[in-house]
């Protein structure tokens, strides 16, 4: 049986599903909220999925062919995340996050249980008062959604700088977003030169949507320098593996664990954890980086 992208458009357009993910042309599964589901296949063959996952990355704007094997591209405002079988892995892979088209509000988050009344109200007081919030837990809990729930009508300036776009925030928020280099092998924009674009374009807030390497020593120096209200994600699997998490990002931008440590207690107010407890997507803890006795911790606060 032939099936088309017709087909991947009908499920991630099903009312809550958030993900879907075909590992092989037989082998697709999509997670409608409650963890991932087997579908039946959804082509007839590795080439045929292969060829599809070329047009769609062109159609996007984007490239992937046997010289640039992995893409990341929006279509549809979807984000695709897409990987031929060249050399990488023995059959083609394809990861689709879906967004949906009217966003959650914190108070629906409340209500599906992500966080709590108190948990919402801390929430919305701290962004008021422009603490610099990380926003960390591992793949699929939520960080995005959480964030844009926070900032959905804003009034605010916010350049909003991310790897592919996914916070989506209505005007007056402005998207930057990487770019790939061209064929010859120039043109290449990553998000650490885009963060000092920002910073040229008189923000009222700045946020990342994802910290993993060297751009946190610019977001860093930002804050430092009197940037308030930024906003980032980053995965971590609980509060305790943050600190180690932001010294691995601090080494990767050139910082000494020393200087990194010294930077996040000046700079980062709070984290904010998330993790899936059982079903459930759900603020895990809230903690405070601090140095104590020159090692960088981030201790729990009860909220």
């Amino acid at each position: 049986m032939r099936t088309t992208a017709q087909d991947i458009w009908q499920i991630i357009q099903t009312p809550g599903v958030t993900d879907l993910v075909i590992d092989g042309f037989d082998f697709p599964r999509a997670d409608f909220g409650n963890g991932f589901q087997h579908l039946p296949a959804l082509y007839a063959s590795d080439e045929e999925m292969c060829s599809e996952i070329i047009s769609l990355a062109l159609e996007a704007g984007s490239r992937i062919d046997i010289a640039k094997p992995v893409a990341d591209f929006v279509y549809r405002g979807a984000r695709f995340h897409a990987v031929l079988p060249f050399g990488l892995s023995t059959k083609p892979l394809l990861s689709i996050r879906v967004h949906p088209e009217d966003p959650h509000t914190l108070e629906t988050l409340q209500l599906s249980g992500m966080l709590s009344t108190g948990q919402l109200n801390w929430l919305r007081e701290q962004i008021s008062k422009g603490k610099n919030i990380v926003f960390s837990g591992p793949t699929g809990v939520g960080k995005t959604t959480l964030v844009r729930a926070a900032l959905k009508g804003s009034t605010e300036r916010i350049i909003c700088i991310e790897q592919t776009p996914e916070l989506l925030l209505e005007a007056p928020a402005i998207a930057l977003t990487e770019r790939d280099a061209n064929q010859e092998g120039v043109g290449q924009i990553e998000l650490d030169e885009l963060i000092i674009h920002a910073l040229r374009m008189r923000p009222d807030r700045i946020v990342v949507g994802e910290v993993r390497s060297k751009e946190f020593r610019v977001l860093l120096q930002a804050i430092n320098n009197g940037h308030r209200g930024t906003l980032t994600t980053l995965h971590a699997n609980n509060l305790e593996s943050v600190a180690d998490r932001f010294l691995v990002l601090g080494l990767l931008g050139g910082f000494s664990t020393e200087l990194t440590s010294r930077l996040v207690s000046q700079s980062i107010d709070y984290v904010v954890q998330l993790n899936r407890i059982g079903n459930q997507r759900a603020v895990s803890g809230i903690g405070i980086p601090k140095l104590v006795e020159g090692i960088l911790r981030v201790d729990e606060v009860v909220i």
